[in-house]
């Protein structure tokens, strides 16, 4: 399956992490909402994200391996198109 994602992330308390070149970033206590696509396997970018342990590829990576933070839902839309602009 191809298409867009989007996942629903839950900062339980404000963090302050370091994100590739971006350097420090400061994240508030609250819901972000991060958008993706996969032409690929749609199913296999998600089980990705879903992982703890993995090798830190995307900036959303360094988001998400901190204990502050969860994924708390995930919506999928099937498109032969990349549409994570849009």
């Amino acid at each position: 399956m191809q298409g867009t994602y989007c996942l629903l992330i839950k900062v339980s308390k404000g963090i302050e992490i370091e994100i590739g070149a971006l350097g420090h970033i400061y994240f508030p206590r609250g819901y972000y909402a991060y958008i993706g696509s996969a032409m690929n396997s749609l199913e296999k970018r998600v089980g990705r994200h879903i992982r703890k342990k993995k090798k830190m590829h995307w900036h959303i990576d360094y988001l998400l391996a901190n204990k502050s933070v969860e994924i708390v839902d995930i919506l999928v839309k099937e498109s032969e198109i990349k549409e994570e602009c849009a």
